[in-house]
């Protein structure tokens, strides 16, 4: 069923204007990505669920790793993500990547004059028919992917840290595998994250592989 409904929600989720966009490859995953990508060449699943794309980076990385991979991806790619660049500009991680600092300060103007959308999908350049953009937010968007047909085989989590997230993709899609990132976010916090994963595997009996900011689920 999901075969047929991809090209319908390429259709429905229509891709921004990318000509002439730069693209910028800059992603705030803190490691660990590796159990994703063994997950993507062992299992070789056909439909991914992201959800929390921000540019795209991540995104681009699971469909270079199997040409046969399609990806949903949910963000709602509005004006908030202008603010959360410009407030990187100086800061450690986005200094890691790019160390001079009027690097950082065109990578924060061009995401604001480009805007969030085409910038994110700039990153995927030739990937146009294997990446549905669907601008909303999680929860919502679960219920109506689920509604349209959609059955992912692998769920990505890297969104607003909420459990809501995770019950209500066990609820919907109970065979998909799911994973996410942030595992290590929030040390002086408690590392909130962590505790919903494990809260979570708890309640469904399942079993956690981590390593950095990466987590992944396992049935026992």
């Amino acid at each position: 069923m999901t075969d047929n409904l991809f090209p319908e929600l390429l259709k429905t989720h229509t891709w921004p204007d990318i000509q002439g966009v730069r693209a910028w490859d800059y992603t705030l995953g803190g490691g660990g990505r590796h159990l994703i990508d063994a997950i993507i060449r062992g299992q070789k699943p056909r439909f991914m669920l992201e959800i929390g794309c921000f540019l795209c980076a991540s995104t681009r990385r699971w469909l270079s790793l199997d040409p046969e991979l399609k990806v949903v991806g949910i963000d709602p790619w509005d004006s908030s993500l202008i603010d959360q660049c410009h407030r990187y500009v100086g800061r450690p991680a986005l200094s890691r990547a790019y160390p001079d600092i009027v690097v950082q300060k065109q990578f924060a103007a061009d995401i604001e004059s480009q805007g969030p959308f085409a910038s994110a999908l700039a990153n995927l350049r030739g990937f146009e028919d294997r990446f549905v953009p669907v601008r909303d937010f999680s929860p919502t968007a679960l219920y109506k992917l689920k509604d349209a047909g959609f059955e992912p085989d692998l769920i990505y989590i890297d969104a607003n840290k909420q459990a809501i997230d995770l019950e209500v993709c066990i609820a919907l899609w109970p065979g998909a595998q799911i994973t996410g990132d942030d595992w290590h976010w929030g040390r002086t916090k408690g590392y909130p994250m962590r505790q919903i994963v494990q809260a979570f595997a708890d309640i469904h009996g399942l079993t956690i592989e981590a390593d950095h900011a990466t987590w992944v689920l396992h049935r026992t």
